[in-house]
């Protein structure tokens, strides 16, 4: 179909295109020969690359074990951030996986079911919820070096909630029941297990909060599987180590038959399954043939700390969120791992009657992907991009940058916010610190919710230049990888700083109502930089006490006549060098905090000292100002001179 966009969900174990119809119906280009998602394996044999389920194949065919260039999951050095070594060659990962999706392409342009050929040109990638920046630069190279450009990325999770609600017969209805609810996607894959916690709101499918885990992945249990055979086999023929007796590949081979033992005993209707590999081992007696068999119940016994830790996951993710088990209304389980009964029994149990596992989930994401693309729904940010500006109180308030519901960059395509002007209000130091945040709450943030910081970066100001002189001027793009570049320059000094970070939060724009449903052209919202100053807590320094850091910048992205009215921000002890009728005991201009700093850093024109040695020490009777004067106690001199309403002759003793 021309100008088809696909859903392409590339996995660890598995992947799979789909497209909608012109009925609306999802289809999946599955592989002709089996029905089933092509596998994500290569094979280098030489100068040739076999791909998919032809390389699988040879696993349980070949007698002389797996193939030297065998790699089973490219997508988890891309994860790891790691080279493939192959038969002594270093590859990239984004060439292996070009190699995955190139098979994708060439077996999608196959006639099937009285249908032409698709050309894959475009498509929405699907990603792990912990797939970052860097991850998704290079995902869409490896895409691109197959021929296919990336409209946008859509979290696992997320694609299958939209295939579920989808499905349904009345869509609108669904969405509507589960308005202001919460909903756990559990996706338990070969590679990793994600969870996201959503809620549909504001017309969004929105991420309340993401967690993903490398560890308990599928291969995780067909590792412990592996070793359980060969424990069972050296026990069988009386060896000591079957690891070095075996022939080389091997290990790869016995790898893959657990991963279809996995699949078998995860049948209902399976409880035990056999292994046979001739020439198993290097020896010349009957245990060179590997002969055994396992149980359901094995495969529970050996994996059920790994059950355990991927269902303590649910917990975590509640947790940090303030959530329990009552408060979600429904649980999607997708993934092959869900199909294995421990799994599936627990989540049952835990969500009872709110559990649904369908039984198309190792389809499903890739569909989402499809149904996304064909209903032209754009990613937006769930949480909006935040900056640290000063305020009379010395802890800073939180004014947004990027608002929540902006509409993410498609390819080849930018968001950038208008140079936003920040004012130094302190350069005594000679830097400016600018602190990037957002809050852990999807929507419209409020003064009480938690931050979580995003980058801090300092930028070289004057330090002789009087306050809300220097401005620095702030650039921020977001790129179609949402990655996010802030560029900062101070406007005296001239220095210029870069940083990038890319842990956002998503949501998915869901159809509009109206009849013209929402299309892939570019539609950011175009909102003016500065909103209201919402109050947030005392930002801390990472060490062995918490510090609060007081930020020395304030954002106005308005016009320079409003600077005047920041003078505010500007610490009590240098104000008045600026602006000398400020502390006048007829101006109301002082703050209370711009009181204290003042009397709290400025000696007494007396005796020098500091209120703290006044108040440490006691009067001096030698010095007559007002602060050691005999004539009042000390106690009570402190109480005045720290008075909001004190002229600025009590700061002589």
């Amino acid at each position: 179909m021309t100008g088809q966009i696909f859903g392409i969900d590339f996995g660890t174990t598995n992947s799979l295109v789909t497209l909608i119809d012109e009925r609306g119906r999802p289809i999946p280009l599955v592989e002709i020969e089996t029905n089933r998602p092509h596998p994500s394996v290569l094979w280098y044999r030489g100068s040739e690359i076999v791909v998919g389920r032809q390389a699988r194949r040879y696993l349980d065919i070949t007698s002389e074990g797996a193939p030297p260039g065998f790699v089973r999951s490219p997508k988890m050095a891309l994860r790891q951030d790691s080279a493939i070594h192959v038969d002594g060659r270093v590859i990239d990962p984004s060439d292996a996986i070009a190699e995955v999706l190139k098979h994708l392409v060439l077996d999608a342009a196959k006639p099937r079911d009285g249908r032409a050929g698709e050309n894959i040109l475009k498509a929405v990638l699907t990603v792990p919820v912990n797939f970052g920046g860097p991850q998704r630069r290079a995902l869409r190279l490896a895409a691109a070096k197959a021929g296919i450009g990336v409209v946008q990325f859509v979290h696992e999770p997320v694609a299958a909630l939209y295939a579920h609600l989808r499905s349904q017969a009345n869509v609108d209805r669904e969405i509507a029941r589960y308005e202001e609810r919460t909903m756990l996607v559990f996706d338990w894959g070969g590679g990793t297990l994600d969870l996201t916690l959503c809620r549909i709101q504001g017309g969004m499918i929105q991420q309340i909060d993401s967690l993903g885990d490398n560890d308990v992945g599928g291969d995780r249990f067909d590792e412990r599987l592996r070793n359980l055979v060969r424990e069972k086999h050296a026990k069988t023929c009386k060896l000591p180590d079957v690891v070095a007796l075996e022939r080389p590949g091997m290990a790869a081979r016995l790898l893959n038959q657990c991963e279809n033992a996995k699949i078998d005993l995860s049948n209902p209707g399976k409880d035990r399954t056999d292994f046979i590999i001739n020439g198993y081992l290097q020896t010349d007696d009957q245990s060179s043939d590997l002969l055994e068999d396992i149980t359901r119940e094995e495969l529970d016994s050996v994996s059920r700390d790994i059950v355990l830790q991927g269902l303590g996951r649910i917990d975590e993710i509640l947790d940090r969120s303030g959530l329990q088990t009552r408060d979600v209304e429904f649980c999607l389980a997708t993934g092959g791992m869900v199909n294995m009964p421990a799994i599936r029994n627990a989540l049952a149990e835990k969500f009872p009657g709110r559990y649904r596992a369908p039984a198309n989930g190792d389809r499903i994401i890739s569909e989402g992907a499809a149904w996304i693309a064909a209903d032209g729904l754009r990613l937006c940010l769930s949480k909006p991009i935040e900056i640290l500006s000063a305020d009379s109180t010395g802890r800073g308030v939180y004014q947004t940058l990027v608002s929540e519901g902006t509409a993410l960059p498609i390819e080849n395509t930018n968001h950038a916010v208008v140079n936003s002007r920040l004012y130094c209000v302190d350069p005594r130091e000679g830097v400016a610190c600018i602190q990037f945040a957002k809050p852990r709450r999807p929507g419209k943030p409020r003064p009480s919710d938690k931050r979580t910081t995003l980058q801090t970066l300092t930028v070289s100001v004057d330090p002789t230049a009087r306050p809300l002189i220097e401005r620095i001027v702030c650039d921020l793009v977001i790129d179609h990888d949402y990655v996010a570049k802030a560029t900062l320059r101070s406007t005296a000094r001239g220095d210029v700083r870069d940083v990038e970070f890319h842990d956002l939060d998503f949501a998915l724009a869901l159809p509009r109502k109206e009849s013209d449903p929402a299309k892939w052209e570019d539609e950011p919202k175009n909102q003016h930089p500065m909103q209201q100053a919402v109050g947030g807590p005392s930002p801390t320094v990472a060490g062995s006490i918490n510090v609060i850091q007081r930020t020395n910048v304030v954002f106005a992205p308005g016009t320079d006549d409003r600077v005047d009215s920041f003078w505010r921000f500007v610490p009590g002890d240098i104000v008045g060098k600026y602006q000398s009728g400020y502390f006048d005991v007829r101006s109301t201009q002082a703050t209370e905090r711009q009181h204290e700093e003042r009397d709290f850093y400025q000696p007494c024109a007396s005796c020098g000292r500091l209120l703290t040695e006044i108040i440490a020490i006691g009067p001096v009777e030698a010095c007559r100002g007002r602060r050691c004067g005999i004539s009042l106690p000390p106690l009570a001199e402190v109480a005045i001179v720290t008075s909001p309403h004190n002229t600025p002759t009590d700061h002589t003793c």
